[in-house]
């Protein structure tokens, strides 16, 4: 059951960059159904990136109040 739920929210995400790319690029439904792999890469390193960075300065400021 967990499995289809994932299954379920990935279509569902990339289905909303495919779309949202096409609107927002000057590329076609068509044409963008080709760079939506290269996207969704995109979009989840970009993701991964953004998580590390927060989890940096969480731990950083973490460890500056327990030295004060």
């Amino acid at each position: 059951m967990g499995n289809r739920k994932l299954v379920a929210v990935m279509v569902v995400l990339v289905l909303t960059i495919w779309l949202v790319g096409a609107a927002v690029t000057k590329y076609s439904l068509e044409q963008m159904a080709f760079v939506t792999p290269v996207a969704v890469v995109v979009v989840g390193a970009t993701i991964g990136i953004v998580l590390r960075w927060v989890k940096v300065v969480t731990d950083s400021l973490r460890r500056r109040r327990e030295q004060q």
